[in-house]
């Protein structure tokens, strides 16, 4: 679906523990502080980040203790979807939006543990003009008729399954990104990812989401005789589903950009900021963040020239 002129990307994988949240909550912030081109203009991005993860890292990552009220999440909106009257209005986002997250132009939707019981209640949804996997959308679309302010990206954190909240984000998103550690095992499940998303644009005529790359996260960067074994392995994969596509194309799957782990991105997430916003307290930390953060700037350069040529 498309939500005006908003480039909207989804953050998916199966598996935890593979740098997702880390992943959606720094390109996020390193977005909000870029300038994006827009015809022939140039003006600061608006990014929203949304954490559909129950969860909820990259809320916990992005607010300290005392700033996250666990009453006032995504929950509150699928609740209220599931128990409101046919008379009563939709859920208003700004009710839960956390605006000028770290001092950037970066606004948050926390998660809540109780989507979890959200995700099960979704099955029984059902109103003859909305759809259960509609719901985000929907919701997103009164937030941004309501307001002068539109943002340039959508960046949607979803869980770790293909369940309804999940499909939420997809539904609403022009691209996925698809994070995966550097490992033997890193193509084990993609391909049912991938089927299944390719499934939801079959029987779903508004849903336009596609794949933009595979996004290689928490790399050793030590360990380069493995590193290169591993990404072998990868492209024997990567060319085994190229050949099973009915339409060939010569884009290669992995991102050129790949987030190597780093100390300073976990002091970062103690901190309760998204690395950009970090203020290291010593030179070593702070040499450490700035090669980090060009990685960062990296991967937004990557991913807006992927944008550009599928445009």
């Amino acid at each position: 679906m498309k939500l005006g002129n908003t480039t909207v990307i989804s953050f998916i994988n199966l598996k935890g523990g593979v740098g997702k949240t880390t992943s959606a909550v720094n390109l996020a912030a390193t977005l909000a502080k870029a300038n994006i081109r827009s015809g022939t203009s140039i003006k600061p991005a608006k990014v929203l980040l949304i954490d559909l993860d129950p969860q909820s890292n990259a809320s916990l990552t992005l607010l300290k203790p005392e700033e996250y009220n666990r009453d006032k999440t995504i929950v509150n909106l699928f609740r209220h979807e599931l128990e409101r009257h046919d008379t009563e209005n939709s859920y208003d986002l700004d009710e839960i939006r956390i605006a000028s997250i770290a001092g950037l132009n970066l606004d948050l939707i926390p998660s809540g543990l109780d989507l979890f019981d959200v995700q099960d209640e979704l099955v029984r949804y059902q109103r003859y003009y909305l759809s259960a996997t509609d719901i985000l959308f929907n919701a997103l679309n009164k937030l941004r008729e309501s307001e002068d302010k539109a943002y340039t990206h959508i960046i949607i954190d979803c869980p770790p399954s293909l369940g309804l909240v999940t499909l939420n984000g997809l539904v609403l998103s022009r691209y996925y990104i698809v994070p995966t550690l550097l490992d033997a095992y890193s193509h084990w499940g993609l391909d049912k990812i991938i089927e299944r998303v390719n499934t939801l644009r079959r029987c779903k005529a508004s849903c336009e989401v596609e794949l933009l790359g595979i996004l290689f996260s928490r790399v050793d960067s030590k360990a380069t005789i493995e590193n290169e074994v591993w990404e072998r392995k990868f492209q024997v994969w990567e060319q085994e589903y190229q050949q099973g596509l009915k339409k060939r194309t010569v884009e290669k799957i992995t991102f050129e950009t790949k987030i190597p782990t780093a100390d300073v991105l976990r002091k970062a997430v103690s901190a309760h900021c998204p690395l950009i916003a970090y203020n290291p307290p010593d030179s070593n930390l702070k040499t450490a963040k700035e090669k980090q953060q060009r990685v960062w700037h990296d991967l937004v350069q990557e991913i807006s020239e992927r944008i550009k040529e599928r445009r």
